[in-house]
């Protein structure tokens, strides 16, 4: 037998090794931390998750009381979703054919139109979400999927104030209260987005948490003020009378009587008077005008004190409110930038959320294709400025693409119009 066909044969029967057992990734072994809000006794009653820092649930309705009924309040909870409604655009990626490129657009602008249950569809949709967001530190959202469960019917927005969070097997489960009963949502079509949440609690906090005491010091200052603005705020008329000596003829109870009487009668008159009525009395009867000092100066300081607060508890700047106690334009635009930063950041959530809507759709449609949404940005106070900085971006990632640092998939994402590289 040949040699080398001896060598193929042992080659073929012997018994292959065993593959090695991969290694068991990170999320297999599960985590070491507890979360903060995880004890015994909750466990064992199947307690809801708080709200951080003990803040109890009550207070989500008087949040919603207070951006209704307190101007400040109203306005920044307004300015704050009409900042962040900058539009978006909608990109699809890795289309499979031109046909199935405009399928998927012919279904997104279908599913645009139909969310909210039609009301100004995605746009409404997104105005609610704001609204919640800013008001109630926490954004909520359903996906409704059509009876066979081949395209989404709906996205609705959910009552942030009825959502509980308990933790079931070491997940988070979600669950709405209603009439007393707990109604446990679907976690796989469900959406809740919490705005400055800490460590791992699940909720969101309102920027409206820290400023109930200083709304309420500035409602009853602004009641104090107007009750002293009525009181001493305007000229008004001082009638004195002065009744004489008791006659010998008058007992005192029939002077006492008489005096009363007049000065009463002298009442009724005074009380009717036009503005163009002169008075005609004895010289028993003394009237002086009493000019009302106009002291606003000390309530208005107090009061811009306490809206200060009230502006800074909602992450805002004054120029965004009508005050700029700047000079130059650099204040004002200083602060409009950092408020951009903000924009951005609660941006960056939404766009997450409508790629995850719009590419469900798209995974249940014949063909293939993905979205890519691009949240627009609020324009800058010089326009010009922004022109040219962009200007210089674009060249400076042309160059390095033309230097062989970076190739073009590098620089379209360094540019931020293309996916990362």
């Amino acid at each position: 037998m040949p040699s080398w066909f001896e060598r193929l044969r042992t080659r073929m029967t012997r018994r292959p090794a065993r593959p090695a057992t991969p290694a068991a990734p990170f999320a297999a072994v599960g985590p070491v931390s507890i979360a903060s809000d995880t004890h015994l006794l909750g466990a064992a009653l199947g307690g809801f998750v708080p709200l951080p820092n003990e803040t109890p649930f009550a207070m989500l309705p008087v949040y919603r009381f207070l951006r209704d009924a307190i101007p400040d309040i109203s306005d920044g909870v307004w300015t704050w979703k009409r900042l962040c409604q900058t539009g978006f655009d909608i990109e699809l990626e890795e289309a499979s054919s031109e046909v199935a490129e405009r399928r998927a657009r012919r279904l997104l602008d279908e599913l645009n139109r139909r969310v909210n249950s039609g009301d100004r569809g995605m746009d409404g949709l997104l105005d609610v979400f704001y609204g919640s967001l800013f008001t109630f530190g926490a954004a909520a959202l359903e996906i409704v999927l059509t009876p066979n469960r081949d395209a989404i019917h709906d996205v609705i927005p959910v009552d942030v104030w009825t959502v509980r969070f308990r933790r079931e097997e070491g997940r988070l489960q979600a669950y709405q209260l209603h009439d007393g009963e707990e109604i446990a949502l679907p976690m796989d079509r469900f959406i809740y987005v919490g705005m400055d949440r800490d460590g791992t609690n699940p909720y969101g906090r309102s920027m409206l948490r820290s400023i109930p005491m200083v709304v309420k010091i500035q409602q009853r200052l602004i009641e104090d003020m107007a009750k002293a603005v009525h009181n001493a705020g305007w000229p008004r008329l001082h009638v004195t009378y002065a009744p004489g000596e008791r006659p010998r003829t008058e007992t005192p109870e029939q002077w006492r009587d008489r005096t009363a009487q007049v000065f009463d009668t002298l009442k009724e008159n005074l009380g009717g008077l036009v503005p163009d009525q002169n008075l005609v009395t004895y010289d028993n009867v003394k009237v002086e005008l009493v000019q009302g000092a106009h002291q606003s100066t000390l309530f208005y300081d107090n009061l811009k004190a306490i809206e200060e607060q009230v502006i800074t508890g909602m992450h805002l700047m004054p120029i965004l409110v009508g005050r700029n106690y700047g000079t130059t334009e650099t204040y004002g635009t200083a602060q409009f930038e950092i408020i951009n930063r903000q924009v951005d950041a609660v941006n960056r959530s939404v766009q997450r959320i409508l790629e995850r809507l719009y590419n469900a759709e798209l995974a249940m449609m014949w063909g293939a294709a993905r979205a890519r949404v691009r949240m627009r940005h609020n324009r800058t106070v010089d326009v010009l400025r922004e022109a040219t900085a962009r200007k210089h971006e674009i060249d400076n990632a042309l160059r390095l693409r033309e230097a062989g640092l970076w190739d073009t998939p590098r620089a379209a994402h360094a540019l931020g119009i293309g996916p990362p590289a």
